[in-house]
This record gives structure tokens, sequence and C-alpha cells, in this order.
């Protein structure tokens, strides 16, 4: 049992120092700052302390001075354990959200993301076309709604933004409707559905984005009584970003639940 427990700790310090370096790599590389890196970071130093044996002897006999601080130690840990499994079965979820691929020619929503000052489209909106562009080429009778706004540091709209790079990249401007009123998710699939009842188009949708972003999309859709069939087109998320999105998604869901 003693050689177990020693194996497990070792696979876990390597595992949590991993995935720290994956956590704090877009910060390092992009300046990339948000509730997911963050998170992700004190998770790993959580689960380091864990698995070091002498790291936690120290820290649980810090704790175990006075009986508060022991307490205290006690429910955050328990805590923590919690949340992790919580945050597991999110990750679960968006998994088997991504999954569910889209009936043949359903009307593609292209979900926006920022553009650059340039008005070029940003990593994380060129995937999305990447993916906008695949879809539409492999389902020829689809049409798409571009969806997105033009914020305060936006040359142009996402909507323009994503009709220019595909129209350049061969797609019919005529298979392509614009909705650039949007400013987040919930009004990407209030206007959309907006245009996809106005002008006739398939009911049955092929939401394209990222695939962490996927099951809060569909909840907004569902809250927002699109009763259609919906399916998943994921965008090539950057792998460096992957687990900073994903970790920012176990807060973002239940926001969106308690709405």
């Amino acid at each position: 049992m003693k050689k177990l427990i020693f194996v497990l700790r070792i696979v876990g310090a390597v595992f949590a120092a991993g995935m720290m370096v994956w956590f704090i790599a877009p910060i390092c590389k992009y300046r990339l700052v948000n509730i997911g890196n963050l998170t992700g970071i004190v998770l790993c130093l959580w689960l380091l302390c864990l698995c070091i044996a002498p790291v936690q002897r120290a820290v649980r006999g810090v704790f175990k001075k006075r009986g508060w601080t022991w307490v205290i130690y006690r429910a955050a840990t328990l805590c923590l354990a919690a949340f992790v499994a919580y945050g597991m079965i999110v990750t679960a979820a968006i998994v088997f959200s991504n999954a569910r691929p889209p009936q043949k020619n359903a009307t593609a929503v292209v979900l926006g993301a920022q553009v650059t000052p340039s008005g070029a489209p940003s990593r994380v909106l060129n995937k999305r076309i990447e993916a906008a562009e695949r879809y539409l080429k492999d389902n020829p009778e689809a049409k798409a709604v571009l969806t997105g706004g033009k914020g305060s540091d936006e040359l142009i709209s996402e909507a323009e933004c994503m009709y220019r790079e595909l129209t350049r990249r061969g797609i019919a401007p005529d298979r392509l409707v614009l909705e650039d009123k949007a400013t987040d998710t919930a009004e990407n699939f209030k206007y959309s559905w907006q245009l996809i009842e106005e002008q006739g188009l398939n009911r049955s949708l092929a939401v394209i984005t990222d695939g962490f972003h996927q099951p809060r999309a569909k909840l907004i859709a569902e809250k927002q009584g699109i009763a259609t069939d919906i399916g998943s087109v994921c965008a090539d998320t950057e792998w460096i970003f992957v687990p900073t999105y994903i970790v920012r998604e176990w807060f973002a869901i239940p926001t969106l639940l308690w709405k």
C-alpha cells in the first residue's frame, strides 16, 4: 500500500506540475490572464502540496497549531475537492456536447470573437472562420448566419470580418447572412434566430464555435426557447488555450443557470 501511495504521489505531482506550466503558458506568451488560468494555477499548487509529502506535512503542521485554523484547512480542502469533481462533470459535458454532429445542410450560426485593431480576425476568430469554411464546403446547400457586433476597440463588426474572410476563401456571398448587433452569446442567438425565421432558413442549427464554448451556447439557445435540432461544429482551439478556457467555463455555466 505504501508503494502504491508513493507512486500515486509521484504521478500526481508530475501531473500538477505539467498542468501548471500549461496554465501559465498563455500568460507568458500572450499575456492572457483570466479566472480560468488563475484558478488552474491555484488548483495545481494545492495538488502539489498534497502530493509532495514533506510540503503536506509542513502545511498541516502550520494549520494544526490552532483549532480554528485546522477547521479552515479541512473545509478548504473539502471545498477544493468538491470543486474539482464539479469541474470534471462540466468537462465531461463539454466533450459530450461536442460529439453531437449537426444535420446535413443545417443552418450554421457562426459565433463571433475579437477582431484586431487592423480589422483582421483574432487567432480565436480565425479558427472559427476556418471551421465555418469547412462546414459550408462540406454542406453546399447550407447557409450561415455570421453573428457579432462591433466593439469599441474594433475597426469593423465581427460579422463583417467573418464575411470578408469567408468570401475571400470562395464562399458565395448569397450563402452568408450578417447579424452585426450582438454583443454577447445570448444576443448572438436572439438576433440570429430572428433572421433565420424571417428568411425562412433551415431551423436545424450547426453552432460553430470553440469546443469549450459549445455547452454554454446550447444552454443559452434552449433558455431562449429555440426548440430545434442543434449540432456542434468545433473550431480547432489552439492547444495552449484549452485548459484555461475549459476552467473558465466551470464558472460561466453556473452564472447562466442562475439567471
